[in-house]
C-alpha cells in the first residue's frame, strides 16, 4: 500500500499547490508590507504578484512539474503572459473588495488569489506553460 505521502509527492497538483503556498506567502508578505508603507492597493498587488512570481515560476518548473524539456526562455515566456493576465485579473478583484468593499488589503488580496489565481493558474500551468510531455519526446538540444 502506498503511503500518503508518496501520493501526493507524484500528484502534480499537490505539488504546484505547494508551490504556490510559498509563491503567495512571499506574494501577501510583499503585497501588505508594500500596502502598509502607503502604496496604492495596485501598485502593492503588482508587487506582490512579481516577487512571488519569480519565485513560483521555478518552484513549478523545477518542483511540481519537473519541466527540463522545454526551454527556459519558453517556459518563461508562456508562464510570464498567463500569471501576467492572472495578476491583473487578481489585482483588479482586489482593488474592488479593498477600495470598494473596504475590505482589509490581506483579506482582498487572499479572496481575489482564491476566486481568480489558484483555478486559473493551477490549469494554465499544468497545460499551457509546463505540459505534459509524451514518454518518447527527446530532450531538445541546448535547451536552457
Amino acid at each position: 500500500m502506498t503511503s500518503l505521502r508518496q501520493r501526493l509527492s507524484r500528484s502534480w497538483v499537490f505539488r504546484s499547490l505547494s508551490a504556490g503556498a510559498v509563491a503567495s506567502f512571499l506574494d501577501h508578505s510583499v503585497g501588505f508590507a508594500c500596502a502598509f508603507g502607503g502604496m496604492p492597493t495596485r501598485w502593492a498587488a503588482l508587487a506582490g504578484k512579481i516577487t512571488g512570481g519569480i519565485v513560483g515560476f521555478f518552484a513549478l518548473r523545477h518542483f511540481a512539474f519537473v519541466d527540463h524539456r522545454t526551454s527556459l526562455l519558453g517556459s518563461a515566456a508562456r508562464f510570464i503572459a498567463v500569471n501576467g493576465v492572472t495578476a491583473l485579473l487578481q489585482g483588479q478583484v482586489a482593488v474592488w473588495l479593498r477600495d470598494g468593499a473596504g475590505a482589509p488589503y490581506i483579506v482582498a488580496a487572499l479572496v481575489a488569489d482564491l476566486l481568480v489565481v489558484t483555478p486559473v493558474s493551477l490549469i494554465a500551468n499544468r497545460y499551457a506553460v509546463f505540459p505534459k510531455h509524451a514518454e518518447g519526446d527527446a530532450v531538445p538540444p541546448d535547451s536552457e
